[in-house]
C-alpha cells in the first residue's frame, strides 16, 4: 500500500542536464509503480526518506500555481515531465497534478517531452497534442510477462501499454519507444521488437547503469524467480568493465541485424561503467 502525503513546493521548473530539454517537470516525489531497477531512487530526497521505494508518494499539490508564476519570468525552450517520478500514476485521476501542469503548458504553447511507461497517458492526447516538437518517450522494456513482473509488477501490462502505444500513434503524436535499463539476459531483443507497433519509426535502447539501479536490489529479486546460473551471468556482466563493454558491443551489433527487417531509426545509450550519470548521454541522436 502506498502511503500518500500532501505536500507544497516552492519551486516548480528545475534546470536539467538531460539534453532533451531545459527545465524539468516532477508533479509527485516518489513513484508509486515502485520499480527495482529505477535510477530515481538515488536522490537524495528520496535516500532520506527511509522507506522502500514504491511505498511512498508526496503530492505537490500546489506545484502548478508556482508553475504559473515561475512562467512569468522564466521560458523554457522545452521542458521534460517525470524525470524522477512517473507523471500518470493511477492517483493522477484524483489530484489531476499533471493535468493540470499540460493545461498551462499548452496555454503558452511550450513544447515538451513526457517520459512515461502509464497506460494513463493516452487519457491525456488532447492536452499533449498541441505543439510540432512535442514528443513522448515510451519505455516499453519487456516481452515476457514473468520477469516484467518480477522488476516492475504493478506497471500496466504489456498488452495495455502496446494498446496505448497504438493509440498516440494514431493521434499523430510523435512517439519514441525506449528500450530501457535493458537488464543484461533478460529479454529476448527480437521478441520485444516484435511486439512494437509498426508504427513506430523511432527506438532507442538504453544499458541498465548497475551504478544507479539499486543493483542488489534487483539481483536479489531476481534471484527467487529465475534459475541461479542466469544471475550469475547477469552478476558476470556487471563485474569487470572489459564484460560490460562486450555485452554492450554485442547488443548493438545484434540490434542492427534485427532492424534490418524492422528499420527502425536506432539510437543507443551505453553508459559509462560503474559510473553515475554523465550529461554527455545523448538522448536525442
Amino acid at each position: 500500500m502506498t502511503e500518500i502525503n500532501i505536500i507544497k513546493t516552492q519551486r516548480a521548473l528545475s534546470k536539467t542536464q538531460i539534453n532533451l530539454g531545459d527545465f524539468v517537470l516532477n508533479p509527485y516525489r516518489g513513484c508509486s509503480f515502485g520499480c527495482k531497477y529505477c535510477y530515481a531512487q538515488e536522490n537524495k530526497n528520496i535516500i532520506k526518506r527511509k522507506k522502500d521505494w514504491g511505498d511512498f508518494l508526496d503530492i505537490k499539490i500546489n506545484l502548478p500555481e508556482v508553475l504559473e508564476k515561475e512562467l512569468r519570468f522564466i521560458r523554457p525552450k522545452r521542458v521534460i515531465l517525470g524525470s524522477t517520478t512517473e507523471c500518470f500514476l493511477p492517483q493522477e485521476e484524483e489530484f489531476k497534478i499533471t493535468e493540470k501542469i499540460l493545461k498551462i503548458l499548452k496555454k503558452k504553447n511550450i513544447p515538451l517531452i513526457i517520459l512515461t511507461k502509464s497506460s494513463l497517458i493516452k487519457n491525456y492526447i488532447d492536452y499533449i497534442n498541441y505543439h510540432p516538437q512535442n514528443k513522448v518517450y515510451f519505455s516499453f522494456i519487456f516481452s515476457d510477462k514473468k520477469i516484467k513482473n518480477i522488476l516492475e509488477e504493478r506497471t500496466p501490462s504489456i498488452k495495455e501499454r502496446v494498446k496505448t502505444i497504438q493509440a498516440l500513434t494514431k493521434s499523430k503524436l510523435k512517439v519514441k519507444i525506449h528500450i530501457g535499463p535493458f537488464i543484461p539476459l533478460l529479454e529476448d531483443l527480437k521478441k520485444v521488437f516484435g511486439l512494437i507497433p509498426e508504427e513506430i519509426e523511432e527506438v532507442e535502447i538504453e544499458v541498465y547503469n548497475a551504478k544507479m539501479g539499486n543493483f542488489k536490489e534487483v539481483i536479489n529479486s531476481l534471484k527467487k524467480k529465475i534459475p541461479l546460473e542466469i544471475v550469475k551471468k547477469i552478476e558476470e556482466v556487471y563485474s569487470e568493465k572489459e564484460n560490460y563493454l562486450e555485452f554492450s558491443n554485442h547488443l548493438i551489433k545484434q540490434a542492427k541485424i534485427l532492424n534490418k527487417e524492422y528499420h527502425f531509426k536506432l539510437n543507443f545509450i551505453i553508459p559509462e561503467f560503474n559510473f553515475w550519470y554523465t550529461n554527455r548521454i545523448v538522448y536525442e541522436s
